[in-house]
């Protein structure tokens, strides 16, 4: 029984880790856009969006590649983020959501 509750503790520090690690590589990816670095931030945030659906991130890639007048791309990304939150909007509403 100890065993498995240390084996249950383990996966979930693991578990948590890689949540932070995700975490701050889009955090990093976004300083690089901020910085003019658009293709190397965009190829981050593409990389994570794989592994993580997040409607922030797909919105800002459509954003990004709106900006880049790429807009097959910039439509993908935001009917990808329109599918996962039909209402999403960057900005937050007045009772914080």
């Amino acid at each position: 029984m100890k065993c498995m509750v240390f084996v249950v503790a383990v996966l979930c520090l693991v578990s948590f880790s890689v949540c932070l690690a995700n975490e701050s590589s889009l955090e990093q990816a976004y300083s690089l856009y901020y910085k003019g670095e658009k293709e190397a931030a965009i190829s981050m945030i593409e990389d994570y969006v794989k592994e993580t659906p997040d409607v922030k991130a797909l919105y800002f890639l459509g954003y990004a590649y709106y900006e880049m007048q790429n807009m097959e791309k910039a439509r993908e990304y935001f009917d990808e983020a329109y599918r996962l939150k039909s209402f999403y909007s960057p900005m937050e509403s007045k009772d914080g959501q």
